[in-house]
């Protein structure tokens, strides 16, 4: 049985390497804004209760013409304007959060639209188990470590390594907690809740989730919502 979650969708990064005249939530891709997707994937299940979208300061006017274009029903979603770095946006959006004890924080990157309701299913059913739970990817390929000049150093084993994804779905309170209790020392939620010693599992995508970076990225990920349509 999945809880119900909540969803912080963070997307107030500037986007610049993407290279568009304004900032990448705002991108239109398959007709709607890149953050109008991610916001419609992370909430694509009937156990969602509530999200907050986190733009930047400067599209807080804005927020509210994507809402409009998106399709969640009538599921309240609150607007917030995030902070200079990722876990300062995450906080602002885990600020505004108000939920019950058991529900889960689902926490999307803005940037990811072509999440899956199958992987997010899965992930969900994940973490209502155990609690804490990433979509992560396996490392396949050949990995080597070279020095400051580009020059081949070492091979690097990658039994064990994983390419992070979103979402990263956590007990509502466990993610409070952690994120409290975490402040300069770590880089990410993950690395937040398992510092204190809670075990985070990951969940193998069984489909493409790509992250919006390059215009090349923006192409691909456009093909693939239109052929998923």
């Amino acid at each position: 049985m999945i809880c119900d979650f909540r969803v912080v969708l963070v997307a107030a990064g500037d986007g610049t390497r993407l290279g568009a005249d304004v900032r990448k939530a705002a991108v239109p891709i398959a007709g709607r804004p890149i953050a109008v997707h991610s916001l419609e994937a992370s909430m694509a299940h009937r156990s969602c209760v509530g999200a907050v979208l986190v733009v930047h300061p400067d599209d807080l006017s804005n927020a509210s013409d994507w809402l409009r274009q998106a399709h969640i029903d009538d599921v309240p979603v609150e607007i917030v304007a995030g902070g200079r770095t990722r876990r300062d946006s995450v906080l602002a959006g885990l600020s505004a959060t108000v939920g019950s004890p058991g529900e889960l924080l689902v926490i999307h990157d803005g940037a990811r639209p072509a999440l899956h309701p199958e992987d997010l299913e899965r992930v969900l059913e994940t973490a209502s188990r155990c609690q804490a739970a990433i979509l992560a990817r396996a490392v396949t390929e050949t990995l080597h470590r070279s020095d400051a000049s580009g020059l081949w150093r070492a091979a690097v084993d990658r039994k064990g390594l994983w390419r992070a994804q979103t979402p990263q779905v956590f007990d509502l309170e466990l993610i409070r907690n952690a994120l409290a209790g975490s402040a300069g020392i770590v880089t990410d939620e993950v690395e937040a809740v398992a510092s204190t010693g809670f075990e985070v599992q990951f969940v193998e995508p069984l489909h493409a989730n790509p992250k919006v970076t390059t215009a090349a990225d923006l192409e691909r990920t456009e093909a693939l919502l239109r052929q998923r349509c």
